[in-house]
């Protein structure tokens, strides 16, 4: 449990960085990314430490209290807390990637971030990474439900399963953010899409997975999904914006069937 954090298998990708971030927004993205395997390290740890700390004050004598097992104590948070702000550091991108998408005209963008980087400090204390969730998953849909509480405007007030730039499902937002009821949501969310994808044909089906990280995997740039397919970055956009289309036009038709 204590031991160092595992090294990632692959080699690691430059990321490519979003146009119009300043210098301290953009520096974020020269943090890796955790795989699931170095993210389940860290939680484990996390927890572990605090489990000792706790059980240390449980022990502690407050008429006779030692030094050293004050300092035990001390340096057994600062570790955790350390391990927290890790993980919190690799998943800061993750905020600005969702912020940027929940943008708009009267708000604030880096007003956003900061609400979003509460979100996800929160999420990283709730997070229980026993049960095999992916903290990247969780913790979108724990900003996501935060920005829709706390943004005015009304579309803002709305709960959306984002799909890259497009919105296909609204669902009115709640107010609890137990991670069981989070995980739920998300399932039933894919659930939907997985259907709606299945009218595609192959090419534009996996296309959209790739470009927008469907299947658990992290959001592919064109040119990256280009090379997989050996196609040109502009031929691989036409077929995403296609679609993205096609999906708009089923999920109004599923709503209108629903109806």
């Amino acid at each position: 449990i204590l031991a160092e954090m595992p090294a990632s298998e692959t080699p690691i990708k430059k990321t490519r960085l979003p146009s119009g971030l300043p210098p301290y927004l953009a520096s974020l993205y020269e943090v890796p990314l955790l795989t699931r395997e170095q993210e389940a390290h860290l939680f484990r740890k996390f927890n572990y430490l605090k489990f000792k700390a706790t059980k240390l004050r449980e022990e502690l004598d407050l008429a006779r209290a030692k030094s050293s097992v004050m300092d035990a104590i001390e340096s057994l948070y600062d570790q955790a807390e350390a391990l927290k702000n890790q993980i919190v550091r690799a998943n800061l991108r993750l905020v600005v990637s969702i912020a940027k998408r929940h943008v708009g005209l009267g708000d604030n963008f880096f007003e956003l971030v900061s609400d979003g980087n509460m979100s996800l400090i929160r999420a990283v204390e709730k997070f229980d990474f026993a049960r095999g969730n992916k903290f990247s998953t969780y913790a979108s849909w724990a900003i996501m439900k935060n920005f829709a509480r706390s943004i005015p405007d009304e579309k803002h007030h709305r709960e959306r399963y984002i799909t890259g730039n497009e919105d296909l499902f609204d669902n009115r937002a709640e107010t609890r953010t137990d991670e069981g009821e989070i995980m739920a949501q998300v399932e039933q969310a894919r659930n939907r899409i997985s259907h709606l994808l299945e009218d595609l044909d192959p090419r534009t089906r996996d296309v959209i997975r790739m470009r927008n990280g469907l299947d658990g995997s992290s959001e592919m740039t064109l040119e990256q999904i280009g090379q997989h397919f050996g196609i040109t970055k502009e031929r691989v956009r036409q077929i995403n914006v296609r679609g993205m289309k096609l999906l708009r036009e089923k999920a109004a038709v599923d709503a209108v069937d629903r109806n």
